[in-house]
């Protein structure tokens, strides 16, 4: 069965859409803040690049030293979830961090604004220029959260397979249509996607050990999973720094042949102190 990746938006009632799909199907949800309970078991990372956010335009260095840890450790927890498929997940835009694999349905769900004034009144006991308020300022800041974190805008519908109106269809017709997609052949996983995933979550597993271990989390280091062999492309280090690297990720990926490939300065490294020697391996 394919995954279902459903971006909400603000008080869009897409948790009754979960909830009703979870009671006619079985299938299991999670959501994003149940990834970012993982996440911010590794110092509060999840935490701490909410807060940078906010001045992210200004001091972007500081965000993007979160920024990278916080994406391999959601993406982690992610692939963890839905290794076996069969799943549902909600959030705002944390689909953004997979690549768009055969058996992956992205699914953008939205609402008619009196609807999610209505249901944020509701939900925060507040007036409706409150809801409303709340409404503009939630969306404003999940627009601004993908563009800083994913470099998308979540509102271009070409990132979405499937875009639902609940003005025009309601809980049971909306969870009818998911559910027809998830009986499609064309939706199903296949060995060769279920390897590609395999791929991926040892490639992510690599890059958690490097961001979640002091002596490397201030580098940058992509890792990549293809022909039995495992590529780092990272920022230009010194032979030590290899080293250590190499250590780190064989505790994960044991004996398996691991190139590094030097491509680019480390954003938040240049800063601390600029690096001259240049290694190639």
């Amino acid at each position: 069965m394919p995954v279902i990746f459903i971006s909400r938006g603000t008080m869009s009632g897409v948790h009754l859409l979960v909830d009703y799909l979870h009671s006619q199907t079985g299938i299991r949800c999670i959501s994003r803040e149940d990834l970012e309970k993982d996440v911010n078991e590794h110092g509060e990372i999840a935490v701490r690049v909410l807060e940078k956010l906010a001045k992210a335009p200004l001091a972007y260095d500081q965000f993007s030293e979160l920024r990278w840890p916080y994406m391999v450790l959601m993406r982690k927890a992610l692939l963890e979830e839905i290794c076996h498929d069969n799943i549902v997940y909600h959030g705002y835009s944390s689909h953004l961090l997979l690549p768009a694999f055969r058996h992956f349905v992205r699914v953008r769900i939205e609402a008619p604004l009196e609807m999610r004034v209505t249901m944020t009144m509701q939900r925060l006991s507040c007036d409706e220029e409150k809801a409303r308020e709340y409404i503009t300022n939630a969306d404003d800041h999940r627009v601004k959260w993908a563009r800083f974190m994913y470099a998308h805008d979540i509102r271009n519908t070409m990132l979405y397979d499937l875009m639902l109106n609940l003005d025009r269809v309601n809980l049971k017709a909306a969870c009818g249509i998911l559910e027809c997609i998830m009986s499609e052949k064309d939706f199903q996983a296949t060995p060769e996607s279920q390897a590609e995933i395999e791929r991926l979550y040892l490639a992510t597993k690599i890059e958690e050990s490097l961001v979640t271990d002091p002596r490397t989390t201030a580098l940058e280091i992509h890792a990549e999973v293809r022909n039995d062999r495992i590529h780092l492309t990272g920022p230009y280090i010194e032979d030590s720094e290899l080293t250590t690297i190499m250590e780190v990720v064989h505790t994960v990926s044991g004996p398996t042949n691991v190139r590094y490939h030097p491509g680019y300065a480390s954003k938040f490294e240049m800063n601390r102190h600029s690096r001259t020697r240049k290694h190639e391996p």
